[in-house]
């Protein structure tokens, strides 16, 4: 189901930043301090030229952000103890965990009870819904609202009711036969009842569709329902990263 260094790259293009400036191979992210994953030092690829600490920290400083790295099995070996090292401190362990469309697809029935609205461009509401699903702050509604407009064009952005009620939303973006899954949020009253199957389902059959073989997506180790739900509709954990931030 591809290489960790392939897996990364690939997230890292899904999921790109309002400010995005090249560090040798590594990739420096800035994005109004929405979500760490887009504002932190991508590092999966050999170590740049120079003193990569210093330029990291003057880029963030700048810009008011936290100086924050992303640490990947495919990030350079001795990386996460040099940063431990400078006093940076390890947060949000996560998963990187695949599947083949065909295992989600066999793991998981239709339910003809949920409809679905899919938007190519996410609408303010599909950003607000999303937001408020996840118990975020209105105000990182622009910072969602650039990352979302940035993603390559092949994407899709799914609300899912249960009648009238609105139950779940989710994202697909396909690159290069994979598909990557985020933003999955189940209403808690919808939640134990199938509903993240159903999301699931409907996210990669639209992913197959757009040419995905195997899908992927990160979870928070801590996030121990939504792992159990990821394993039982046919995802393995190929790689682990977490991030390294200034104290």
């Amino acid at each position: 189901m591809g290489d960790i260094h392939k897996i990364e790259r690939l997230a890292a293009v899904s999921w790109p930043s309002y400010i995005q400036k090249r560090m040798g191979q590594w990739l420096l992210r800035a994005n109004f301090g929405v979500t760490k994953r887009a504002n932190s030092v991508w590092t999966s690829a050999v170590t740049p030229e120079g003193d990569y600490q210093q330029a990291a920290e003057h880029f963030y400083k700048n810009l008011g952000l936290p100086v924050c790295f992303h640490i990947s099995n495919a990030s350079p070996n001795g990386l996460d103890d040099a940063l431990a090292d400078s006093g940076y401190e390890k947060a949000d362990e996560c998963f990187q965990m695949t599947a083949l469309c065909r295992d989600i697809m066999s793991h998981t029935d239709d339910n003809s009870r949920f409809t679905y609205k899919r938007e190519q461009e996410p609408s303010s509401v599909w950003i607000d819904d999303f937001i408020r699903l996840e118990g975020f702050s209105p105000e990182r509604h622009r910072g969602y609202t650039n990352i979302f407009e940035r993603m390559p064009p092949c994407k899709a952005f799914f609300t899912m009711y249960d009648q009238e009620s609105l139950t779940a939303v989710g994202t697909a973006s396909v690159i290069d036969g994979y598909g990557g899954l985020s933003n999955i949020v189940v209403a808690k009253q919808h939640r134990g009842k199938g509903a993240g199957t159903q999301i699931i389902r409907a996210l990669t059959e639209w992913a197959i569709n757009n040419g995905a073989k195997y899908m992927y997506l990160q979870v928070l180790k801590e996030n121990l329902a939504a792992i159990s739900l990821y394993k039982k509709n046919g995802f393995s954990t190929i790689s682990e990263h977490h991030y390294r931030i200034k104290k």
